[in-house]
């Protein structure tokens, strides 16, 4: 729960990949011994939510990353639509016709938002980092996000030994 920080018995055993009725058993025992309690938040009222006894809240968590499908950040994704509003799927099992943000789109994190989801691919024949879809977030400062995004994109491409990022002709 701790490195969680919140969430639903759901999120929570997902988070650990546990099943089962342990799950309920085991958050009824930290709250017995007041470890773990129950609280409210906007958009989760139709559900339990637990959070750590004393966790503080951070006034702001600064950063910027490129998230893989798979960071425990969106993998639970019925949490990632409740605490950000993105309705987030990978889309590597979809039709190309039918894909609405691409093949293997990473969402972009600027702070306490998901900003933008970025489909990429690694050319590595022609060393360049292409970006084939870039997908702003409704409402997204873009004055702000664009040079955060472009250098992750950069730190990115230099991590995969790439010397180029190009914009795909779309």
């Amino acid at each position: 729960m701790r490195a969680h920080g919140l969430g639903t018995q759901r999120c929570l055993a997902d988070y650990f990949r546990l099943r089962g009725p342990r799950v309920g058993r085991g958050l009824a025992q930290l709250e017995a011994r007041e470890e773990a309690e129950q609280v409210r938040v906007p958009g989760w009222t139709d559900r339990p939510v637990w959070r750590q006894v004393g966790a503080r809240v951070p006034r702001t968590v600064p950063g910027a990353a490129l998230l893989s499908p798979f960071d425990p950040l969106v993998w639970q994704r019925d949490r990632t639509e409740a605490l950000w509003g993105m309705r987030y799927r990978l889309e590597i099992y979809v039709p190309a016709p039918q894909r609405v943000h691409g093949y293997y789109v990473l969402p972009f994190l600027l702070d306490e938002e998901l900003v933008a989801r970025v489909d990429l691919k690694a050319d590595r024949a022609a060393g360049r980092l292409l970006v084939r879809a870039l997908h702003w977030e409704t409402g997204v400062d873009r004055a702000r996000a664009q040079p955060a995004l472009e250098e992750e994109l950069a730190s990115m491409a230099d991590w995969l030994g790439l010397t180029r990022i190009d914009l795909a002709d779309r």
